[in-house]
């Protein structure tokens, strides 16, 4: 866009400087009228395309080609009575260029041919005697095989210029993308290391634990199915009917605490409360003959997101949107339940392999059900990477916390890296809080609309993010068919211009995030 803008700055200069000298240049009056006036017109189509060229939202490809038609339409009656002959045509292989090597192939190929096409016309009806050579640099004095000559030169100095713009684009989108593939690939793996530090447990692999072989209520317990910060999960069989379940422990170490033990606790409360099929379900909730509490879950088949992006860092939009679309109607039902999940992030998010595919939403650890005292008053809990700015501060939060973690996931899914990383979690808190994540285009390729949903999903003031998450799933689904809505579109856009990628928020915004 800047190289837009400043082509198009240029062209106005070198129009109103042109069109100014009109009353004192030699020729016809009528002729140096009609002169100025297409120069008016030229000024009146550059400036509009200046001013749209600093709206990414609203200057299209399609607009640029429109623009670059109507440039080379006036421009070629403007030369007219500069002489179409002179140096002054020069001017026509600069525009060419530019927009040869900025626009795609189709609209580079209607300005090329407007260009040369009236160039051809009324040059080679000038050489022909047919139209009368008025110019301020007239050639009508020139033999007629010079004329011709000078006819055929011209659109041979234009074919060569299209032809080197585009095979400089070629080149440099060639040069780009294998920088950008470098790029995403080093950034993807950063972004991989760092959560593997940050999740070691998670990938351990199963095997005996501490209780295998021990009963548990009515179950007898199996191998280690994964192990947490505060607990364990074990395979398990009912002794009678041989039913799999699931069966997690709290750490003998944590039994003296009775702030975890209530977490815990409440964790099959919380889940237990939700009625969806996209939710782990909740068996049963006891205590151990050593007084730990346990909670039997059903047994799922499958991986967790993390183990799925360990493989490889970049999911398809496609398998993103199915995963938002799952999680949407599990946090639904979470939020009608009026509990707020607080830690979501790819460990926490299950897709059950068997078909139906199916995501189920995972430990509730870190909730909160509405109306209930909370463990952790004026405390950030959960995953800094996937932590909401209000759920950072450590005040009140609700289901728009959850919504968007589940967007920190889906950037996340798409783009390789977490939406804030670093090795240190003061860090990432505090960029969660004051940047906004970088921008997903520069790691991975994504439609502009799934970008602009995204943003709104991400945005740091709850009050400018999706009123619900069934919203978010919407318009991922839109977003990736491309056809997103002109409101979201727009709104998605005003959100990116206030607070760029990247870029550092605005105090005024985290202050109306404390407000919220």
């Amino acid at each position: 866009m800047d190289l837009a803008r400043l082509f198009f700055r240029a062209m106005l200069v070198m129009d109103v400087l042109a069109s100014c000298a009109m009353p004192f240049l030699p020729g016809p009056v009528w002729l140096r009228a009609m002169t100025a006036g297409f120069g008016l017109v030229g000024a009146v189509v550059l400036v509009v395309a200046l001013r749209l060229a600093g709206k990414p939202e609203r200057y299209t490809r399609r607009l640029q080609t429109v623009a670059g038609a109507l440039c080379m339409t006036i421009g070629v009656a403007f030369v007219y009575y500069l002489g179409l002959y002179s140096a002054s045509s020069t001017i026509f292989a600069v525009a060419l260029y530019f927009f040869a090597s900025t626009l795609d192939r189709r609209g580079a190929r209607i300005v090329y041919a407007t260009c040369a096409l009236l160039y051809f016309v009324v040059t080679a009806a000038i050489a022909a005697n047919v139209c009368p050579d008025l110019s301020l640099f007239s050639a009508k004095d020139l033999p007629p095989l010079s004329r011709w000559y000078r006819v055929v030169i011209q659109q041979v100095m234009y074919a060569v210029t299209y032809y080197l713009a585009r095979g400089s684009k070629s080149s440099i989108e060639v040069a780009l993308a294998r920088i950008q593939s470098a790029d995403r690939m080093l950034r993807q793996r950063d972004a991989q290391l760092e959560e593997a530090r940050s999740d070691l447990d998670r990938a351990i692999k199963p095997g005996e634990g501490r209780h295998t072989g021990e009963r548990v209520g009515s179950y007898k317990l199996g191998s280690v199915l994964g192990r947490g910060g505060m607990g364990e999960v074990y395979e398990a069989r009912h002794v009678e009917t041989d039913h799999p379940v699931a069966i997690k422990l709290l750490h003998a170490n944590m039994l003296e605490d009775a702030d975890l033990v209530e977490r815990f606790i409440r964790e099959a409360r919380a889940a237990s409360q939700v009625p969806s099929p996209y939710v782990a379900q909740v068996y049963e909730v006891g205590t151990t003959r050593q007084g730990a509490p346990f909670i039997v879950m059903e047994m799922l088949e499958g991986h967790d997101l993390a183990h799925y992006l360990r493989k490889t860092p970049v999911l398809q939009v496609k398998q993103v949107v199915e995963m938002v679309e799952h999680c949407a109607l599990a946090l639904s039902a979470v939020r009608d339940a009026g509990v707020v999940h607080r830690d979501l992030k790819p460990g926490n998010l299950f897709l059950i392999d068997s078909l139906p595919r199916k995501w189920k939403v995972l430990d509730f650890g870190l909730s909160k059900i509405h109306g209930a005292d909370g463990l952790t008053k004026d405390q950030a809990i959960g995953t800094p990477a996937y932590m909401a700015p209000e759920q950072i501060r450590g005040g009140a939060v609700d289901h728009l916390a959850d919504l968007y973690g589940l967007t920190a996931i889906a950037y996340r899914a798409l783009t390789g890296r977490a939406p804030f990383v670093g090795d240190q979690v003061a860090r990432i808190l505090m960029d969660a809080l004051r940047r906004m994540p970088a921008h997903p285009g520069e790691l991975a390729k994504l439609p502009v609309e799934v970008e602009l949903v995204l943003a709104i999903g991400l945005a740091k003031r709850k009050e400018d993010r999706f009123a619900r998450v069934e919203d978010l799933a919407a318009a991922f689904t839109r977003a990736a068919n491309g056809e997103l809505d002109n409101a979201t579109r727009a709104r998605g856009w005003s959100l990116i211009k206030q607070y760029p990628w990247g870029s550092s928020v605005p105090s005024a915004a985290e202050a109306g995030g404390r407000k919220a």
